[in-house]
């Protein structure tokens, strides 16, 4: 309900006399708007803009301006970046930090980014760690990982976590599951797994122990998005293991709605990230049992028509249960 309403309504019940409504009216289309995070956000538009225009900048003009000159300006990027993240550095702290310096974030993440971009072109052209293409993603998962807890940033976080995916050989990307063949071979769809499994362990067990419990969520969408799709993998892949599979698919995604719903219940601050679980479990979980039922179900004088039929129907239900959730969630909020 609009602040208006609110006030219109407190004024018919005569809880508020007149001069005091319209004081607060007043002060309500007066008072200051924070746009904290609208700035927060174009600046991280700006860092990553800005890397990705040195990106093209090195692809297109490497050769007239020279690598010698690319390398050293890309380090001394780098290094100014890191030392004045350093010089600012917030104080350590197991839980989350509030009081920091206004541009570390985004000169940490600016490191970053640039560091990845070092890193290609010194491999591309130097072919700085030869064939051990591994050496290049962990590296970075290894740099990135102690810099996000000791400056507290899920973006860089973030970043480690891919790195970290990369280097076990996996590229998490939904839509084109399908289509690449990094989940045709059953190692990459184990190491997926067992990796995934770690980082969730990992990120429960620090959250237990209270350190940087705010990390958990960031954990857990990357892990647990990896986690879903390497099941999925396997269940469309390898029709020896199928209902193992199908069955690890199904406890996963029971266990992501409980935790979904214990979330909700506990801490009602973490609304959208509950839903978001809940989704995954839902969305994944859908994804697995249409193709078991095609799979094992689907009758033989099934035309088109009936197949339309059974995606409408069973994409209504699917809404109607997420809408149904996401309005108990805003209502326990």
């Amino acid at each position: 309900m609009s602040p208006e309403k609110v006030l219109n309504e407190l004024g018919k019940q005569g809880i508020l006399s007149p001069e005091q409504q319209s004081l607060l009216a007043d002060y309500e289309q007066k008072k200051p708007v924070s746009i904290h995070w609208e700035l927060r956000s174009m600046l991280y538009v700006g860092i990553t803009a800005l890397s990705a225009g040195l990106g093209y900048l090195i692809y297109a003009n490497f050769d007239q301006i020279g690598h010698g000159s690319l390398l050293l300006a890309m380090i001394a990027g780098c290094v100014a970046s890191l030392v004045y993240a350093w010089l600012n550095r917030p104080v350590w702290s197991t839980t989350m930090v509030t009081d920091r310096a206004a541009f570390t974030d985004y000169a940490l993440l600016l490191f970053c980014l640039l560091f990845l971009t070092l890193e290609g072109y010194a491999q591309y052209q130097y072919t700085l760690f030869g064939t051990r293409y591994g050496l290049a993603t962990l590296l970075p998962a290894l740099l990135f990982l102690p810099l996000a807890y000791r400056f507290d940033h899920r973006g860089v976080l973030a970043i480690a976590l891919v790195a970290l995916i990369s280097w076990v050989g996996v590229t998490v990307r939904p839509l084109n599951l399908y289509l690449k063949t990094n989940f045709f071979a059953q190692p990459t769809v184990l190491s997926a797994i067992g990796l995934s499994l770690l980082l969730i362990g990992v990120a429960l067990a620090l959250e237990r122990r209270s350190i940087k419990a705010h990390f958990t969520y960031t954990y857990l969408t990357t892990a647990g998005n990896l986690l879903l799709i390497a099941l999925l993998g396997g269940l469309f892949n390898f029709r020896e293991q199928r209902l193992l599979y199908a069955l690890a698919l199904l406890v996963t995604c029971v266990g992501f709605d409980l935790y979904a719903r214990y979330e909700r219940r506990t801490k009602p601050d973490r609304v959208a990230g509950s839903f978001l679980f809940l989704l995954m479990a839902t969305v994944y979980g859908y994804i697995g049992l249409t193709f078991l039922f095609f799979t094992y179900f689907h009758p033989t004088n099934w035309g088109d028509g009936w197949y339309y039929w059974y995606f409408i129907l069973t994409g209504i239900a699917l809404i109607a249960y997420l809408i149904r959730q996401l309005t108990g969630s805003r209502q326990t909020a």
